[in-house]
């Protein structure tokens, strides 16, 4: 199909597009069909609206940054092969907090994401986990 025709919203010919589709209307399209027999109107809306990535950020590059993030990892004193596991890996205990700090995508891959508690890295004051985790 052919566009023969595009309009902005507001010009002549979209306002009544514009009043049913409001600030989501971008453009409103004539076109015409490839044996020229049909005229169809189109028209473009906004569908989605979010904030735009910095540049030279990809989804992959933040999901890495995410996953190298200092966590907290919550264990009960009980459950040694979880504190073993952790240790092995590299975690390092913080008395202050009771927990486990390592990165996230450590925690992740040991199975232990759903005990990653958001923002108590934060709190922990007694390990220096900013140089190698």
């Amino acid at each position: 199909m052919e566009v023969t025709k595009t309009i902005k919203p507001g010009d002549k010919g979209s306002k009544a597009y514009q009043r049913r589709y409001g600030e989501r209307l971008c453009a409103v399209r004539y076109r015409q069909s490839d044996c020229g027999s049909k005229i169809y109107t189109t028209v473009e809306l906004i569908v989605d609206e979010r904030p735009k990535a910095s540049p030279g950020s990809s989804e992959r590059s933040r999901s890495a940054r995410r996953r190298a993030d200092a966590v907290a990892v919550k264990v009960f004193a009980r459950e040694c092969e979880y504190q073993q596991l952790l240790k092995s890996a590299g975690a390092r205990y913080s008395p202050g907090t009771r927990s486990w700090i390592t990165t996230r995508g450590v925690a992740i891959g040991l199975g232990l994401g759903h005990r990653i508690k958001e923002g108590l890295v934060n709190e922990c004051q007694d390990v220096d986990f900013s140089i190698e985790i």
